[in-house]
């Protein structure tokens, strides 16, 4: 009886982190972001819940046995679809990091080019000695350089 408690739990963990997921990820389609805190604490839960009962079912082979034929095709369509859930999720969360990050250097870029900054200008963005001269200073190149003398 305690493999299919360790199974119901991972089968809870899953769907509650999966609806989770789902309701981030609709935050971030309708950049909406109210409760966008309360979400990600229970998100932060929830994960630490799934990653507990993953480990317990993974620690316990015997938890898969003693499901029918029936709860085992349920428990795969269920991964697969906490699988594709998480998939968007993540790809929505890198889309949303992504466009940030380009607004954040739009605006570096136009503060930058208002106050009249520009590569040109400034030392830090000059070419930079390559190869051993980046090493040693130029005058000491040479001297190593020229066998001659």
């Amino acid at each position: 009886m305690e493999q299919r408690k360790i199974a119901e739990a991972f089968v809870e963990s899953m769907s509650q982190l999966m609806e989770i997921l789902q309701m981030e990820t609709d935050i971030l389609n309708t950049q909406i972001y109210e409760g966008i805190d309360t979400l990600q604490a229970r998100k932060v839960q929830l994960t630490k819940c799934y990653l507990e009962a993953q480990n317990k079912m993974q620690a316990s082979p015997d938890v898969i046995t003693c499901l029918n034929d029936i709860e085992r095709a349920d428990l795969r369509v269920l991964y697969k679809k906490f699988r594709n859930t998480l998939s968007e999720n993540m790809l929505t969360l890198r889309g949303s990091y992504d466009a940030t990050d380009r607004v954040v250097n739009l605006v570096i870029e136009a503060v930058k080019k208002q106050r009249g900054v520009t590569k040109k200008n400034i030392e830090a963005f000059a070419a930079r000695p390559q190869g051993y001269a980046a090493y040693s200073a130029p005058e000491s190149a040479n001297a190593a350089l020229n066998t001659q003398t």
